[in-house]
């Protein structure tokens, strides 16, 4: 056999035996996946849906991940990136939650459960929901549009606050400067953010 021929039989063959498919899987998207005669090799055990990082099951940041396996978890804590009052808002929704809105100082305990669990050595602030946008000095929850302290009278701002610095602070960060104390900052400061799960208490 010709050297030409013998290394065109090398590539066929190596060709014929790393071929590929599409799958779908539970999200509608397709995942590459080799012909069952790869199904031992590295290629194969990285690339199935149990093990690439980007599927629901590893997704830390999806409800897939968090809260189907949570149910009657209230928070969400998000320590991995810093954003503004607008991107959380955003994030939290684009993952089937809300960012978080604390109603009564039930729901406060329970911000500094979720808050703990996430990361016990991390300290606020965090974005929650509240802002006077609308009107200065009338803050409502964005995603209920109901005042802070609607039927409960509830509120935690820390001493002094809110107090609208140079004019333009008009959104709600908790944990500032420690604990779960809220304070009125500038929407388009960073920071990192709580979504929460939709329940009738805080519809």
């Amino acid at each position: 056999m010709s050297p030409k021929l013998a290394l065109a039989t090398v590539i066929l063959a190596i060709s014929l035996a790393t071929s590929y498919s599409a799958v779908p899987i539970q999200n509608g998207t397709s995942a590459v996946t080799p012909l069952p005669v790869r199904v031992n090799t590295p290629y194969f055990r990285v690339n199935t849906p149990y093990f690439r990082v980007n599927t629901p099951y590893f997704r830390v940041n999806t409800p897939y991940f968090r809260a189907a396996q949570f149910p009657n978890q209230r928070y969400f804590v998000f320590n991995n990136r810093q954003v503004t009052f607008f991107e959380a808002w955003h994030q939290c929704a684009s993952i089937g939650l809300r960012l978080a809105s604390v109603n009564s100082a039930e729901d406060d305990a329970a911000l500094k459960l979720a808050l703990r669990a996430a990361d016990s050595n991390e300290v606020g602030p965090w974005w929650i929901a509240g802002t006077d946008l609308g009107k200065t000095g009338y803050f409502v929850w964005i995603t209920t549009m109901k005042p802070l302290g609607y039927r409960t009278g509830y509120s935690n701002f820390a001493p002094g606050q809110p107090d609208n610095a140079n004019g333009v602070e008009h959104c709600v960060e908790a944990g500032w400067r420690s604990g779960t104390t809220w304070n009125d900052r500038n929407c388009d400061a960073k920071r990192r953010y709580v979504c929460e799960t939709y329940t009738s208490e805080n519809c």
